[in-house]
């Protein structure tokens, strides 16, 4: 289905009957990431898996805005077209920083959280001022035409676990073929060190309100160990599964880590036992 926005229709998976799951993704992905999980829960679930504007199935217009505040104004639209409550979030990478402002203003709408590899904080140090040249149009420009965010960082930051087939690696390029389809993917790495995250950041340890588990990568050379140990100190509660030899993309690398999260959010009868089997079909996204 899709949900109109000011901007272009956003695409949405939205699947099962149940208590509501919500899948946001960060760059550069969309609903695909999420498959294996979806497929595996949808029995139990209702499962919704949102493609922000300009990723995945979503439209990708060339002057739209992709800064981390209208993706957060838009998720919220779709939460409340979606009329989403009582659901367990599965936030990835800037998927957080996407939802968290909608979660916080609608507490009890949320069930419980999974977070997988991901962060609340603006970048420092010397990526700091790698990225200040991203954020610049120059940057942007480069970054896109380049297609380094698919094309280049996703197949270095994927772990060992399972490996990234050719066939899976097409399912995130695909919606990136062309230069004009990557405002979005080159608009992001300029946010990690905006203002729109330097605002959150006091506010991560709020994530803490709700039931909190982690799903977490450990071979992740973007966001691995430092991030999951400052949110193990922000969310003193905070209950983690390690996947040693998973990346970045742990809910693709390792769907069934994340399952188990959510099993464990989810409704109290709920103990989803059935294992699904891993498609490397990019056709399975379209559930």
């Amino acid at each position: 289905m899709n949900i109109e926005t000011p901007e272009g229709q956003i695409a949405v998976v939205d699947v099962g009957t149940g208590t509501n799951v919500v899948f946001v993704h960060g760059t550069p992905s969309s609903a695909f990431e999420f498959r294996h999980a979806i497929a595996a829960l949808k029995a139990d679930y209702r499962c919704i898996a949102v493609d922000h504007l300009g990723f995945g199935n979503s439209d990708k217009p060339s002057g739209g805005d992709y800064s981390l505040a209208a993706h957060q104004r838009r998720f919220g639209l779709a939460m409340t077209a979606l009329e989403v409550r009582d659901a367990v979030f599965v936030l990835h990478d800037f998927g957080t920083s996407i939802a968290l402002a909608w979660m916080l203003e609608h507490p009890d709408r949320v069930r419980g959280v999974v977070i997988a590899n991901t962060f609340l904080w603006p970048a420092t140090g010397f990526l700091r001022l790698i990225l200040a040249f991203y954020a610049t149009s120059p940057g942007r420009w480069l970054y896109r035409v380049a297609n380094l965010s698919a094309g280049i960082l996703l197949p270095w930051a994927w772990g060992t676990h399972r490996p990234l087939t050719p066939e899976v690696h097409r399912g995130y390029l695909e919606p990136f073929l062309h230069s004009e389809d990557r405002h979005a993917t080159a608009a992001l790495p300029g946010e990690l060190i905006g203002a729109t995250l330097t605002s959150l950041e006091p506010r991560a340890s709020e994530l803490g309100q709700w039931p909190v588990r982690a799903v977490w990568g450990m071979a992740d050379p973007l966001v691995g160990r430092n991030e999951l140990d400052r949110w193990r100190g922000l969310v003193p509660a905070l209950e983690v599964e390690e996947v040693p030899d998973a990346g970045h993309f742990v809910a693709d690398e390792a769907p069934d880590a994340i399952v188990r999260a959510v099993n464990a959010l989810g409704e109290p009868h709920v103990r989803t036992t059935r294992t699904h089997r891993a498609t490397d079909d990019p056709r399975a996204a379209q559930l």
